[in-house]
């Protein structure tokens, strides 16, 4: 255990430094900072793959983004990194406009999936939640966060296959990183973006302290959002929601797994949406 623990630790200083600079040093000892130039410009290297993914785009003029070298008392050591980003806009299947930022400090092919985790929780907000809820919602308080992948990291097990849960996960991950794949963030349905990948929702929903529904009119108006959601968004689409009233206690949870709605379940959350795509794609 041990040595996959450290195993582990330099595997994650490697992604660390090759994306961002930043790694971790057990020792105080002083460390010079080294410098790294970002030049490449994205979007000519990557014109076509931009015109498939967003279709008639507009983006930005280039920005000059620096993030300075420093240690950090946790142990923590950045290197100077200088680097370009863009802001694309560009419309969805639905019409709405929709913007993303493009670095050319990361790899191309993995930033879509950042994009499309923003786009699916800007449409699940505005199409879905401030639809329904309104002026009733906290909306400091309030979101949808989804997850493409990474969720797997969430599964547990204490019976034979937790090792196999561990591995296939893991691979899963790194396997959607590295795909060189296009996704067609403004053509393709939602219902057919949520099929492209398991991915988990987690809406939080918090009520405005001046609404006047009662704690069941909320939590009734979330049943029949998950109802929807669940409808329009075809069988692949996972979420967990919950409720919170104005001073932030738990009053109401469920939760809709592959399309079907659950108030209880056998195992937590993650671990039955693993479950369910077993043999499908781990």
């Amino acid at each position: 255990m041990k040595k996959r623990s450290s195993v582990l630790s330099i595997t994650l200083s490697i992604i660390l430094v090759l994306f961002t600079g930043c790694y971790y040093r057990p020792d105080n000892s002083t460390h010079s900072h080294e410098s790294y130039f970002y030049t490449e410009d994205y979007p000519v290297i990557y014109a076509d793959e931009l015109r498939q993914i967003f279709g008639d785009y507009s983006i930005s003029e280039r920005e000059e983004c620096y993030i300075p070298g420093e240690d950090c008392s946790c142990g923590y050591h950045q290197d100077e990194i200088h680097y370009y980003q863009w802001t694309i806009t560009y419309k969805d299947c639905c019409g709405q406009t929709m913007e993303c930022v493009m670095k050319n400090s990361s790899p191309f092919y993995p930033q879509q999936f950042h994009w499309l985790d923003e786009q699916l929780e800007a449409h699940i907000y505005t199409q879905y939640i401030s639809e329904f809820y309104g002026n009733n919602l906290q909306e400091q308080k309030s979101w949808c966060f989804c997850s493409i992948g990474d969720f797997c990291k969430e599964v547990s097990s204490t019976d034979y296959r937790s090792q196999y849960r561990f591995d296939t996960s893991e691979a899963y991950r790194k396997s959607i990183e590295q795909e060189e794949r296009i996704i067609h963030l403004s053509s393709m349905s939602y219902d057919e973006l949520i099929s492209s990948y398991p991915m988990v929702f987690n809406i939080n929903l918090v009520m405005n302290p001046d609404s006047t529904l009662s704690e069941e009119e909320f939590n009734s108006i979330s049943d029949d959002m998950g109802a929807t959601l669940a409808a329009d968004l075809g069988e692949d689409f996972n979420a967990e929601i919950h409720n919170e009233d104005c001073e932030d206690n738990w009053i109401y949870w469920f939760c809709i797994v592959r399309g079907d709605i659950y108030y209880h379940l056998d195992l937590n959350f993650e671990s039955t949406v693993f479950e369910s795509y077993v043999g499908e794609y781990w």
